[in-house]
């Protein structure tokens, strides 16, 4: 009996002790999360109402050249990417099929597995 007590002692002090240094670990996050906080701005003033742009017009006049241009590398980027990027965003041709090799892993995703061949 006395080593059932002793036992039970032990595990009090050693659980006591985790939870206590688990409880200084937390107080001593929030309490650096609490001093590392950016210290907050005070916001901007709203501007006048004569200021406001009118809805649809933008904010910035740019020139038709910046405008062009900036088509011009949009369209860029998205050829450039519908290349590189994922079966989703790929453009096939009207009228033509994917590969065979696609069109056959497409075949075997959308078949149920069946134990011992499907027509066995």
């Amino acid at each position: 009996m006395p080593d059932i007590v002793t036992g039970l002692r032990l595990t009090a002090w050693g659980m006591g002790l985790v939870f206590a240094l688990l409880a200084v670990l937390a107080g001593l996050l929030a309490l650096l999360l609490r001093l590392d906080r950016p210290e907050e701005e005070a916001a901007p003033a709203a501007p006048a109402d004569d200021e406001v742009p009118a809805a649809g017009t933008p904010a910035v006049d740019l020139s038709p050249e910046l405008l062009a241009a900036i088509f011009v590398a949009l369209r860029e980027h998205r050829h450039v990417r519908r290349k590189q990027a994922a079966p989703a965003l790929r453009v096939h041709q009207p009228g033509a099929l994917p590969s065979r090799w696609v069109g056959s892993g497409r075949t075997r995703q959308n078949r149920s597995w069946a134990p011992g061949g499907r027509f066995s």
